[in-house]
């Protein structure tokens, strides 16, 4: 990998036509480095390695569990195959531990041997006779420096090529050429082994990575160019947003419809809120809208009505249910909010806070010759900073949903009039 500037790769995506891949890009050994709409790059290079870092951590924990709710609800969702994360585990074991060189008794199972009996006790299955207890199979100590020392040359190679690819991330030097040529068939017969029999967990971890290189690499051939992240960020804003502000269980707050044909009720697919959030006994229905008016600030880049229409009905039918009014008191509210990225950070905002209120959606047929207005009839639209987001996208923070439910309920409160329901205001 030729050498190079890492703040002339990284660049903010425009979220336009095909301009939509966020992650890393490598095309020919040119890299490319692209952060979301709204993200605010670190002008010193210590920042924007801890930049990129946060980057490919967010894209981690969201898209790399193909298993979870945003892959489940979204068939045209799509993320990358490369593992980066093995290619960094692999770098930062080197950085730790060096090469690797055996340092742990091998061990198998064998009918004959010098008998570890702790292990033998712990891992096999006894036979008893009488009084007599027998075991037909041993833990035995292996002899094993001749694989031991190919494991080492193995390691050699795979600690290079992850430096090939990804090394640029942490340095511009570059480890010793490896003393093996690639051999797939061998390093992964000799890394499956090794994995089944190895009883130290970062040795086990390390192998694991290993054999993740080679995986990836026997699907793609070794090439240069590769590619990790998502040309799906809404996906990830949303996970983020649900992961942060959310309640786990939200089902009960999914609208349902039915048909009744005579002799049988069928039941359609339920509407789905992004995120519901509870606060002070009050309900906060969140539409994370991965939009560009935190950035263009243009009206056009708001949400519009179909989205307006669907966060009413959330709001109508969690307000007049029974089993929430039992749940939370006849007399609790229901808040509705459109959730943006922006970077705080930006001439445009010009501002320290992370949560910022920029206005309110509503429908004329609920408006509309009312002495007043339900909470929910109002959707209040909220901008947060991306990289403010990104960093605390670890857990449900009871903090930060304070700050977003006092914002939302703050500026409500302020619009509201006895007549209409709404007056004219500055924001503060």
């Amino acid at each position: 990998m030729r050498q190079f500037s890492i703040r002339d790769k990284c660049r903010i995506n425009t979220n336009c036509d095909s301009d939509i891949f966020v992650g890393i890009t490598c095309e020919n050994e040119d890299i490319s480095i692209n952060f979301p709409i709204g993200y605010a790059i670190s002008k010193d290079d210590r920042g924007l390695r801890s930049d990129i870092f946060l980057l490919l951590n967010t894209i981690k924990i969201t898209t790399g569990k193909k298993n979870s709710e945003i892959i489940e609800g979204h068939s045209i969702y799509h993320d990358t195959a490369f593992p980066i994360q093995a290619y960094m585990a692999v770098i930062y074991d080197f950085y730790s531990r060096g090469y690797y060189k055996e340092h742990e008794a091998m061990y198998g199972i064998a009918k004959r041997g010098k008998v570890n009996w702790n292990k033998t006790i712990k891992t096999q299955k006894p036979y008893v006779q009488g009084t007599s207890v027998y075991y037909l199979n041993f833990v035995t100590k292996r002899n094993r420096v001749n694989c031991d020392e190919l494991v080492t040359l193995i390691h050699e190679f795979f600690v290079y090529e992850s430096f090939c690819k990804i090394g640029w991330l942490f340095t511009g030097g570059m480890p010793e050429k490896p003393k093996i040529e690639y051999n797939e068939k061998l390093f992964r017969s000799i890394l499956k082994e090794k994995i089944a029999n190895t009883f130290n967990d970062k040795n086990r971890e390390l192998f694991i990575n290993m054999l993740a290189i080679i995986d990836y690499q026997a699907d793609n051939h070794f090439q240069k160019n590769y590619r990790y992240g998502t040309y799906r960020f809404e996906y990830v804003w949303e996970a983020m947003i649900d992961k942060v502000y959310g309640i786990s269980e939200k089902k009960e707050y999914f609208p349902k419809t039915y048909w009744t044909i005579p002799g049988k009720e069928h039941a359609n697919a339920p509407l789905k809120p992004d995120t519901i959030m509870v606060y002070k006994g009050s309900v906060y229905v969140l539409d994370a809208k991965y939009y560009k008016y935190g950035v263009t600030g243009k009206v056009t880049d708001l949400p519009q009505s179909a989205s307006i229409y669907k966060q009413i009905t959330y709001g109508e039918y969690i307000t007049h249910h029974e089993k929430f009014k039992k749940k939370y008191g006849k007399d609790f509210k229901v808040y509705n909010a459109f959730i943006m990225p922006f970077n705080s950070l930006h001439s445009q905002w010009k501002t320290k806070d992370d949560v910022l209120w920029i206005g309110e959606a509503y429908g004329d047929w609920k408006r509309d010759g009312k002495p007043e207005s339900e909470s929910y009839e109002h959707i209040q639209g909220v901008v947060i900073d991306v990289k403010h987001l990104m960093k605390i996208n670890t857990s449900h923070n009871e903090e930060e949903i304070m700050k977003l439910a006092e914002k939302i309920t703050r500026f409500y409160e302020e619009v509201q009039d006895e007549n209409n329901g709404f007056k004219d205001f500055k924001q503060n």
